[in-house]
């Protein structure tokens, strides 16, 4: 399931950079995508896990699956070229911006529900060899799901790319009906932000936790602003 949603949304975030870029010849507005789906995915986070532990799990990633399969219809939609032609490039523009606002929001819940339902349908002993397996898939995914757009972009079309995404999206859902549905093992019984301090907390307390986090925090950090200072330089 995560490998072909993780490949169709790596086409599909080549593809909208692409086309916004055709359609404005303005690089600010491919900052403006990423903006657009960070604020979202990084500010609603912390309540998906809260909903994620309240929530059946296999439930939960259909309704985000299907939020996520919209958004990507009304995308392939806007780029069919019958209504393209009759739409006005700004309303297009602010149209693919609202879409990838949801898929952040969608992304925010995606998280929480796809980690903790690993750990209740995988058997502990073999927990780190499908880690292993789901970095892989991951990895795999995000590096050749961009070249196989791009290609796919090139040779036919906007729409055609679309159509293809919203087929591994449907694909990754289908993927879901083969696991049982997974109650939740415990229901919070603090409100969200008694919730929070308690995690906040435990982080805070748990040393091992906390310097690996803040291990990934930086590495994620200075790797990114190390791209930007490479990209200046060239």
């Amino acid at each position: 399931m995560r490998f072909f949603l993780t490949f169709g949304y790596q086409i599909q975030a080549v593809v909208i950079g692409w086309y916004i870029y055709h359609l404005t010849k303005d690089p600010l507005s491919l900052g403006m995508i990423g903006l657009s789906e960070a604020i979202p995915a990084i500010s609603i986070a912390l309540y998906g896990g809260y909903v994620a532990d309240k929530s059946e799990k296999t439930k939960l990633l259909k309704l985000i699956m299907t939020g996520m399969f919209m958004c990507s219809l009304v995308l392939y939609l806007i780029t069919l070229p019958s209504l393209a032609s009759t739409m006005i490039t700004s309303h297009i523009v602010g149209i693919i911006y609202v879409m990838i606002f949801c898929i952040g929001i969608c992304r925010g819940f995606m998280g929480p529900a796809t980690f903790s339902l690993m750990s209740m349908i995988i058997p502990r002993p073999l927990y780190p060899n499908s880690s292993t397996w789901n970095s892989t898939g991951f990895q795999v995914a995000s590096i050749a799901g961009p070249a196989f757009g791009g290609l796919i972009y090139a040779y036919a079309g906007v729409s055609t790319t679309f159509l293809l995404i919203l087929a591994f999206i449907t694909i990754s859902f289908c993927c879901i009906l083969f696991i049982r549905k997974r109650p939740p093992l415990f229901m919070p019984k603090e409100n969200i932000f008694q919730s929070l301090t308690v995690g906040i907390k435990f982080v805070l307390g748990n040393k091992m936790m906390l310097g690996a986090m803040s291990l990934d925090m930086f590495s994620v950090f200075f790797w990114g602003r190390s791209c930007a200072d490479s990209g200046d330089r060239q």
